[in-house]
């Protein structure tokens, strides 16, 4: 498996897209982090710099990074269309490599990319934790970083069937942002207790919105409501990447290799 890493890596190390979309996932995370903590209301009681302590750093840094799980995915679903338009995975088949082969080794480069982003967020949440304190130890609430992993992943596998069904970037893309706007509005039109469930609701719900201080936000209602568990949300959203990467495999199988 290393290999077929080691493989994905000989092709995109001299593509600039992947550096350009990654560094500015790098440059803004802690830029628009460090923005929101400077944010001061007039009448607004609560102090938005404690989102920089521990233990609220990890929910909060992980909830901003979230934001640019969209151009992560993007980038996922342009590598893998171009495999198909530079006839890449054309000719690993030829030479001997496999379908599974080929769905493995996307697998494996999406894991390294959500690997990749959740040490930064590491980095990014020990350097603001460590000089803005907190009452408590700085691993306190660090589950939110495995977290951020599953749902980074989650939405690179949502690209991943875009990117295999049309082989296209372009049209892949457009696929990949409108198949999210068009369930968020199914949702609107179904009963909450099932709109919940949605994948790429229980996926977006893996970092929850936070307020500073751990303060509890209300909905629209005024009503504070957690119809899912954090856990079960887990649970359920690791169920559809394992779905995402199957569908995956059956749309390679039943395409030819052209």
């Amino acid at each position: 498996m290393l290999d077929l890493l080691k493989i994905e890596y000989k092709k995109l190390i001299p593509y600039s897209t992947f550096w350009v979309i990654f560094g500015l996932f790098f440059l803004f995370t802690p830029i628009v982090f460090y923005g929101f903590g400077q944010v001061k209301i007039d009448a607004f009681p609560i102090d938005f710099a404690t989102m920089y302590k521990f233990p609220n750093v990890w929910n909060n840094i992980t909830y901003i990074a979230s934001w640019f799980n969209l151009l992560i995915g993007m980038l996922l679903v342009i590598l893998i269309c171009n495999e198909f338009s530079f006839k890449t995975y054309r000719q690993q088949v030829i030479d001997g490599h496999s379908k599974a082969d080929f769905i493995i080794s996307k697998i494996l480069l999406m894991s390294s990319f959500s690997l990749l982003s959740t040490l930064y967020l590491f980095i990014i949440g020990f350097f603001f934790g460590s000089f803005s304190g907190g009452e408590a130890p700085f691993l306190t609430d660090i589950k939110y970083l495995l977290i951020y992993f599953i749902q980074s992943l989650g939405y690179m596998s949502l690209g991943l069937i875009m990117a295999v069904l049309i082989r296209s970037s372009a049209l892949s893309i457009i696929l990949f942002i409108c198949s999210i706007f068009v369930e968020s509005i199914i949702r609107l039109l179904v009963p909450d207790n099932l709109a919940q469930f949605f994948p790429m609701k229980i996926i977006s719900n893996l970092t929850p919105f936070p307020s500073p201080g751990g303060v509890q936000v209300a909905n629209m209602n005024g009503v504070i409501t957690e119809a899912i568990s954090l856990n079960t949300t887990l649970i359920i959203a690791i169920i559809y990447i394992f779905s995402f990467w199957g569908i995956s495999y059956v749309i390679l199988t039943k395409k030819d290799i052209n």
